[in-house]
């Protein structure tokens, strides 16, 4: 196993010595002038280990312009190693200490804004020539020292209105005691309060009407009814106490301001809307326009192309209310959303003398109609349609899309796709074909029997209304066509959060098999369970959550989703499920899914973890007895582009059997399973630039395999999900890739080659004709070292 193990890394040494550059190239550098050639940056401290990265890449942005080293990777051409990519240094600056003077500076105080406070940044430099160039390599030590934390926070409002709104929302405070004392948390707490105010009608108040002051001295001190003796006490307590953990005392403020205005609450007054506005409005005559008040809302339309019900629905801004920023937002936020305008303007008139603001929303409408053709090409046919095509390794599809953006005056939109695609192993075999039209129909806003001030919960609420009819013809095999409609909703309760629910979603499958495939199925009588005609009628949901600070260079997403069907029609109905009654066909499952991912973003460089679990459990009905599995199109699958990329689509598994294998000619092997685990690692790089974009690199490995709950009526001993059994199960692949950056999407190129196959191993040589010296499957001779080829459009995740 040690073998195994130095074998595995040697490989991966491998793999990084080929993505990452060996030397650098510098070019147009100064001749007979030292030059800067590299900065490096150093922390000592109290700092938490997992900071130091994230302070590390800060501090290097605190670099003054010209002591800095812009450094890319490309091809050195003409320079050896010509067409290995390496890191590059164009145009130096010449070293200059002033410079590095005021980087030091700078960088002490962004540790002083950390909570820092007595940071000290020193830096030396040294010099080396190589060849004809003089280069200078300059080294900043950071130390750190001890962070202060914040002790005490007291909020000083002599205003007694702004003191009572400040008071009220106090626990929301983003300083609290004992956090470090860090300036983006006092920015955070400023910009806290200005919001409260302005959404509590103060429109003028601005950030210099509130200071935050820092206080270091020793507030338990202020009292005047101590004596001398307990002050001395107190004091010596203090100083010993704070000279290990330093902290401060922060006074939130009020600052008297000379413009009185600022400190005056404004309400809401007439608010008008022109929601067809022609963009020469200024121009134009307005007499000629109709005039509607609905609540106090003034419309004026040029063509009726909105209802004016519907326009005033969308507006967060009630006249007579205080007014409110927050409202004043999410009134843009609302029009923007619908995408039934191509730009609005917000206008505000302000009346010091009555305290009123009075709004003339303007709207440009977009193009009522609008058509598109895309060309796709991948190495599957259709991302949502996976689990339907054959194993073919490249896919071309082309998408006509006509979409109406104002259907009844109310922003309703309506789009229709018709899709068509092939799938190949090379240009002289097709697999399959695929012909789909899609509908869809999206209404914003929430329909439902309640009232209208409930859906108003709901951020960016929308229903959703499909109908989509597939054919698609696997050659010589089967003739799949289906019918899937769902009725839904989406809607947002926070800006990070995301809610789908279909409670109902209905699903028709119909599949007509050709001989070869019949053949297939007496050869593999498993294929029966999967692969019949079947539907689905029950609901699902989804939950997305993107955990992230706004700006963060880290990102973790997480997604929960959960499905049904015939739960309650089979409950209700069971005598209905038998054979050639009307839902003989019915599926009954259940199935959950979790993906968490975890975006690590630097400068040049990315790091993603993503970790999949699902699992599905299907029911017997009258008509599908026996241990059943999901239908094929619910089912999980391992392989292809976005998921094990050591093994083609629908190749890898199941669990560590060889059933499949075994199968005469090796027919029809497209595997699908009741439960899936997954872990990918990705290590993203860029490597040069071409013709103006981006050409970036990844290593990559995924780990993982799928299961069924039981082994089908003895069928498949080792398909069957153990826990004793998991290591050996479990499926590995590494490997390389390249990716060619359009900005407006990405072509994929990856290598994966299999290092653990849990289907083969020792006591497998004789059946399969592969052999492992590892009973758990690492390495199989002739297999390992031979890479799968992937290509797609877009990142695997």
């Amino acid at each position: 196993m040690k073998l195994i193990q130095n074998v595995y890394i040697l490989l991966f040494l491998g793999v990084l010595l080929t993505a990452y550059p060996s030397c650098t190239v510098v070019k147009q550098y100064p001749k007979d002038k030292p030059f800067l050639f590299e900065n490096t940056v150093n922390i000592k401290g109290d700092v938490p280990k997992d900071k130091k990265p994230d302070y590390t890449a800060d501090l290097m942005t605190q670099l003054e312009d010209s002591a800095r080293v812009n450094e890319n990777t490309e091809l050195p051409w003409p320079k050896a190693p010509w067409v290995i990519p390496v890191n590059v240094i164009k145009r130096p600056p010449v070293f200059d200490s002033v410079a590095t003077v005021q980087s030091a500076v700078n960088m002490r105080n962004y540790m002083v804004s950390k909570g820092y406070r007595r940071a000290f940044v020193a830096f030396d430099s040294s010099f080396k020539i190589s060849d004809d160039q003089q280069r200078v390599k300059v080294s900043y030590t950071v130390d750190a020292g001890k962070i202060y934390t914040i002790d005490s926070i007291a909020f000083v409002f002599p205003d007694s209105n702004l003191n009572a709104i400040v008071k009220a929302h106090e626990g929301k405070s983003f300083l609290k005691k004992g956090d470090a004392f860090d300036y983006d948390r006092v920015d955070q707490e400023l910009n806290r309060l200005i919001n409260l105010f302005k959404n509590n009608g103060y429109y003028r108040i601005t950030r210099d009407e509130v200071v935050v002051e820092a206080d270091s001295s020793f507030a338990e001190l202020i009292d005047p009814t101590i004596d001398p003796f307990e002050y001395i006490r107190r004091l010596a307590e203090i100083e010993a106490r704070r000279k290990d953990n330093p902290m401060v005392d922060l006074y939130v403020r009020q600052v008297r301001s000379k413009d009185t205005s600022r400190l005056q609450q404004y309400h809401i007054g007439q608010v008008t809307v022109i929601p067809d506005s022609p963009p020469d409005l200024d121009e134009m005559d307005i007499f000629d326009t109709v005039e509607t008040f609905i609540n106090n809302y003034k419309i004026i339309s040029f063509q009726n192309t909105f209802k004016p019900k519907f326009v005033v629905r969308q507006i967060e801004l009630r006249p007579g209310e205080l007014y409110s920023q927050d409202n004043f937002i999410r009134t843009q936020a609302n029009f923007n959303r619908l995408g039934a305008w191509q730009s609005q303007n917000l206008i505000t008139r302000v009346d010091d003398s009555t305290k009123n603001i009075d709004f003339i929303l303007r709207l440009i409408p977009a193009k009522k109609q609008f058509f598109s053709v895309d060309l796709e090409g991948s190495s599957v046919l259709n991302t949502s349609q996976l689990v339907l095509v054959g194993s073919g390794k490249i896919g071309l599809a082309v998408n006509f899309r006509l979409r109406n953006r104002n259907i009844g005056k109310r922003a309703i939109q309506l789009e229709n796709n018709i899709r068509t695609g092939i799938e190949f192993n090379d240009f002289s075999q097709i697999l399959s074909g695929e012909i789909t039209l899609g509908n869809r129909l999206t209404i914003p806003w929430l329909m439902t029997p309640f009232s209208e001030g409930f859906e108003k919960k709901f951020q960016s609420a929308k229903t959703i209304v499909t109908a989509d009819i597939s054919y698609i013809d696997r050659f010589q095999y089967y003739r799949l066509r289906t019918f899937n409609t769902f009725f839904g909703y989406e809607w947002k309760p926070k800006p990070n959060i995301t809610w789908q629910f279909k409670p109902l979603n209905i699903e028709l499958t119909r599949i007509t098999t050709y001989q070869a495939f019949t053949e297939a199925i007496e050869q593999n009588p498993l294929l029966e369970y999967t692969y019949n005609s079947g539907l689905v009628i029950g609901s699902n949901v989804a939950y997305v959550r993107n955990f992230s600070n706004p700006g963060s260079r880290n990102v973790n997403m997480l997604r929960l989703y959960g499905e049904e069907s015939g739960l309650i029609l089979g409950t209700m109905f069971p005598q209905l499920t038998e054979e050639k009654k009307i839902l003989s066909d019915l599926y009954r499952f259940v199935k959950f899914d979790v993906d968490f991912r975890h975006y690590r973003n630097w400068k040049k460089t990315s790091f993603v973890f993503r970790g999949f679990a699902g699992a599905g459990l299907a029911i017997p009905t009258k008509s599908r007895q026996g241990e059943v599995t999901l239908p094929f199109f619910k089912s999980y699958f391992g392989g292809g582009p976005n998921s094990m990329r050591g093994w083609q689509i629908r190749k890898l598994g199941v669990g560590s059997d060889i059933y499949f294998d075994t199968l005469q000619n090796g027919s029809f092997s497209d595997k699908y399973a009741d439960i899936q685990l997954e872990v990918n690692l990705e290590y993203r790089f860029n490597l040069f630039r071409m013709f103006g974009f981006w050409m970036r690199g990844a290593v990559f490995t995924d780990i993982g395999n799928i299961w069924y709950w039981n082994d089908v009526d003895g069928a498949m001993p080792n398909a069957s999900f153990e826990l004793y059994r998991l290591y050996r199960d479990l499926a590995v692949s590494s490997g390389a890739g390249v990716r060619m950056d359009f900005s407006y999407f990405v072509l994929r190129f990856d290598w994966g080659f299999p290092l653990k196959d849990p289907r083969y191993g020792p006591d497998k040589a004789s059946t399969t004709g592969f052999n492992s010296s590892s009973k758990n499957g690492w390495f199989v001779d002739g297999v390992w070292n031979k890479p799968t080829f992937q290509f797609a459009i877009g990142y695997p995740f």
